[in-house]
């Protein structure tokens, strides 16, 4: 989907229709033992949702996850996501295991650098695995079912993610 403004209202993730239309590409992996696994007992109330999908091997990535974070106003809207696509085996540093993440906490500081500013903020995107510093615009991933369809095919294909922007 692409979003064309900064207004509209997110809704929370359903659990129930992420695991039947992506479940075909998590994997529960023995040595990935974490309370926030969606294997595990994740944690979900009406003021958030924190959870650790875990995605079969990917051939260049190895193993990892898709981590949700959603923060609801009082209405139940999503107020804060984070969906960060991220090497989950072994257990390493947010530089180390980030792949590629999108969010929407804000960044309009007057003191933040040029290139780090985008148009669509406070929406952006830590495109580069390389760098989870530099970000781009983020128009197309706002809820946890966008961030599924932008990995999927990485998952599918076997292709490394090696920075796409958008």
């Amino acid at each position: 989907m692409k979003y064309t403004d900064n207004q509209t209202n997110l809704l929370p993730a359903d659990i129930n229709e992420i695991l039947e239309e992506f479940g075909c590409l998590l994997e529960n992996h023995t040595n990935f033992r974490d309370r926030e696994s969606i294997y595990a007992s994740y944690k979900r109330d009406r003021k958030s949702l924190i959870v650790i999908f875990p995605l079969r091997l990917h051939p260049c990535h190895g193993i990892t996850g898709l981590r949700a974070y959603e923060r609801y106003d009082e209405c139940g809207y999503v107020e804060k996501y984070e969906y960060r696509w991220m090497k989950i085996v072994p257990k390493q540093g947010i530089q180390s295991h980030h792949i590629t993440s999108w969010g929407n906490e804000p960044h309009d500081d007057p003191n933040t650098p040029e290139k780090y500013r985008v148009n669509s903020e406070p929406h952006h995107h830590h495109y580069d695995p390389n760098d989870r510093k530099n970000r781009c615009d983020n128009w197309d991933v706002r809820c946890l079912k966008d961030a599924f369809e932008f990995i999927q095919p990485y998952l599918e294909t076997g292709n490394e993610y090696k920075g796409r922007r958008g």
